[in-house]
């Protein structure tokens, strides 16, 4: 039962771990240099991709929209028929 604990054996469904032998100062120095650039590329790219609303764009497009949802409502209640049924004979 031990031999299921080793880290070289198979374990679960026949399932082997992969034959990469790197060492830990070879992983990290990879994983650093695929993180580096695009740590602060992702944070650039955020504030350039969502720049209409940091400037306000969005803001007056939403406010556009609720004025327009706001005017049209007014006009259907307006326009709507009053039907009332009188009983006063």
């Amino acid at each position: 039962m031990a031999e299921n604990y080793n880290l070289g054996s198979r374990f679960g469904l026949n399932v082997s771990p992969k034959g990469g032998n790197f060492s830990s100062a070879e992983t990290q120095k990879l994983e650093a240099d695929l993180l580096s650039p695009s740590l602060f590329d992702s944070m650039t790219g955020y504030v350039a991709k969502y720049e209409n609303v940091f400037n306000g764009e969005v803001a007056e497009e939403i406010n556009m929209y609720s004025r327009q949802a706001m005017i049209v409502g007014m006009n259907l209640k307006a326009a709507e028929v009053k039907r009332n049924f009188d009983m006063n004979i």
